[in-house]
């Protein structure tokens, strides 16, 4: 999983005054909240536009005024819902022996030997919620569907599971190979 740092300083950010005078002048407000934390700071909004555009799950360490660097992940974005400008950020702290439950996205690798049969791929889930502890934190799952033949499904269960734990049912269908039927018109067609 890919670390970000972030060098940020500890700001008073007050009345609805303060928060729009800050992005007017080009910052978007954020929070780091966790056990007995409540830190707000700000962030240049030209770099939250290239955090939210690489959007791959992250571990960001914000380091505060230099001292204090807290391991956290981006929990939530705020945004407008006119303009769909970003409004606000909040970053959680990761406590480096509690499981965190978030999804991630499932890459399929290579092609489907079902599919140069002509069988047609199908994917079911795109995602998968999982749980693990900050330090086995993942930020996809790649099944190998190589071997995945016409009227084959891939399930949960045959995801290799390193020191992470998939919350979904183990009979699940991840994806599968259909066969194609060709109807009578398409038939016709041809």
């Amino acid at each position: 999983m890919k670390r970000i740092i972030l060098k940020v300083e500890k700001r008073v950010i007050g009345n609805k005054k303060h928060i729009k005078s800050f992005r007017e002048s080009g910052y978007t407000p954020c929070i780091v909240y966790g056990k007995n934390k409540n830190i707000k700071f700000v962030l240049d909004s030209y770099l939250v536009e290239k955090i939210i555009k690489n959007n791959t799950l992250s571990k960001f360490i914000v380091s505060i005024n230099n001292e204090i660097n807290i391991t956290t992940i981006l929990k939530e974005i705020q945004y407008n819902p006119i303009t769909d400008k970003i409004l606000h950020l909040d970053f959680f702290e990761l406590n480096p022996i509690k499981y965190i439950t978030y999804e991630v996205p499932i890459k399929p690798i290579g092609k489907a030997k079902g599919v140069y049969k002509g069988g047609e791929y199908i994917s079911k889930i795109r995602n998968l919620k999982i749980k693990a502890l900050p330090k086995n934190m993942v930020d996809h799952i790649e099944i190998n569907i190589e071997n995945l033949d016409i009227g084959e499904n891939y399930y949960v269960k045959n995801i290799p599971q390193k020191k992470i734990v998939i919350l979904h049912d183990s009979n699940t269908v991840i994806s599968a190979v259909k066969q194609i039927i060709e109807t009578s018109q398409s038939i016709k067609q041809k």
